[in-house]
C-alpha cells in the first residue's frame, strides 16, 4: 500500500470528528494546519473531493461544513483494511550472513549439563554440541540482530559449579535456508561483536547442509504481530563494517 494521500489524510481528518453522520464546521486554516499545507492547498482538497463524491459541503459565508458520503466512508474502509492486513499478520525477519569457523569454545559450553538440559527442556530438542557461527552481511541484518535479541523470548539461566559461574542467554527459534529448524543464541559473555551470529540445531548442520566457510546463508524468524509492533524500535547498531 502506498503512503496515504492528502484526500485519505482530509476523509481521515473528517472521521475522527465523526463527520459521517454531522456536517463538520471546517475552515481552511484548520485543514491546512493538519496536513501542512497552505491555505489555498486545503480549499483545492475540499473542492476535489466534493467533486468526486467522497464529501458533501455547504458553505455559509466564510465556512464550509462538511460530511463524509458513501463513498467516502467507502474509500476509508479500503484503507482501514489494508492497514488491518499489514498490522494482524506475522512479521518476518530476515537475516543473512556466510559461514565461518569460530573459536571452537561452542561445543565445550552447549555440552555442559547445566546450558543441555535447559536447551532441551525450553527448545524441544538436544542441541548437537557446537555452535554454527555466522557473519553478518548488510547493515539491515545487523539491526535485525538487536531487534531480535529484545523480542527473544526463551531465557537460558547462568549457573555456578565446583569451577566457576556461567553467564545466562537468550534464545529466540529460526528456520535456517528455509529448511532446518534452528535457533539463535544471545550469549551474555560472548567474544563476539553484534555482526555475529550463534545458532545451534540438533544436527551437526556443516554435516547435514553441506556448509563451509565463506557460505552465505539465511536466517527466517516469524514475530506475532502484536509482540512486533508493541516491541519495534528503529535502532541504529553501532557494528563493525560488514564483509561482503
Amino acid at each position: 500500500m502506498q503512503l496515504l494521500s492528502f484526500k485519505e489524510r482530509v476523509l481521515i481528518f473528517l472521521a475522527e470528528r465523526d463527520a459521517f453522520t454531522n456536517s463538520l464546521k471546517m475552515t481552511t486554516p484548520m485543514l491546512s494546519k493538519y496536513l501542512g499545507t497552505s491555505q489555498q492547498s486545503a480549499s483545492r482538497l475540499l473542492i476535489q473531493l466534493e467533486k468526486e463524491g467522497f464529501i458533501e459541503r455547504r458553505i455559509v459565508g466564510r465556512t464550509s461544513y462538511v460530511k463524509i458520503t458513501e463513498k467516502g466512508l467507502s474509500q476509508l474502509r479500503e484503507v482501514y483494511l489494508s492497514l488491518k492486513a499489514i498490522f494482524e499478520r506475522p512479521v518476518n525477519i530476515t537475516l543473512e550472513g556466510r559461514v565461518f569457523t569460530g573459536l571452537g569454545e561452542g561445543a565445550y559450553y552447549i555440552s555442559l549439563p547445566g546450558y543441555a538440559k535447559q536447551i532441551e527442556e525450553k527448545l524441544g530438542f538436544r542441541a548437537y554440541p557446537g555452535t554454527l557461527n555466522i557473519s553478518l552481511l548488510s547493515r539491515d541484518s545487523i539491526e535485525n540482530r538487536h531487534l531480535l535479541q529484545r523480542l527473544a523470548p526463551i531465557e537460558i539461566h547462568g549457573f555456578r559449579d565446583e569451577k566457576r559461574t556461567y553467564g545466562g542467554a537468550k534464545a529466540i527459534k529460526a528456520v535456517l535456508n528455509d529448511t532446518e529448524d534452528v535457533a539463535i543464541l544471545f550469549v551474555e559473555r560472548t567474544q563476539y561483536d553484534n555482526s555475529v551470529l550463534e545458532v545451534i540445531a540438533e544436527p551437526y548442520l556443516r554435516g547435514k547442509l553441506g556448509l563451509k566457510d565463506g557460505d552465505k546463508v539465511k536466517l527466517t524468524v516469524v514475530i506475532p504481530p502484536s509482540t512486533f509492533f508493541e516491541n519495534f524500535t528503529k535502532t541504529k547498531a553501532p557494528a563493525q563494517p560488514p564483509v561482503t
